[in-house]
């Protein structure tokens, strides 16, 4: 079986390399949507999902929160699903953060930008208002799987 480097250069297409923000990974985790393809998506290697652990952390909050009713011994199992599908990437340092600080209003949107922009994505894949305005590569979902899609 070849590898997806092996196959990118067998066939001369790079895998798509896409950020995904919490919104995203907690939607395709509790509902049965785009959000949830886009995830076995990426599990089946059809494209390369990129987060941080910033972001896995904001994910396994939200998943405790108790209108899921997922219980704690289930986020972890959870979580390493997340782990088969994404590639889990380290933290941008809050000194880099500063740069920034201006471009966004939402502050705490701040890191995935950083992220996305750190580790070089093709695509940041969110729900966010505001950084599908002000994120030149940023899709909503579909607008993602339709890219992902049309390339197979």
């Amino acid at each position: 079986m070849r590898s997806s480097r092996e196959n990118e250069k067998s066939f001369g297409k790079k895998t798509l390399s896409i950020f995904i923000d919490a919104g995203t990974i907690v939607s395709g985790l509790i509902f049965d949507g785009n959000e949830a393809l886009l995830l076995k998506l990426g599990a089946a290697g059809a494209c390369r999902l990129v987060t941080s652990h910033q972001v896995i952390d904001e994910v396994a909050r939200i998943l405790q929160a108790k209108e899921f009713r997922i219980s704690h011994d289930e986020i972890p199992l959870i979580l390493q699903f997340v782990h088969r599908a994404v590639v889990v990437r380290e933290d941008v340092r809050k000194d880099d953060l500063e740069r920034y600080y201006a471009r966004l209003d939402d502050k705490k949107d701040m890191h995935v930008l950083a992220a996305f922009e750190k580790f070089k994505c093709d695509m940041l894949v969110t729900g966010d208002k505001q950084l599908l305005k002000k994120v030149k590569r940023a899709q909503t979902t579909r607008k993602a799987l339709g890219v992902i899609l049309a390339e197979r």
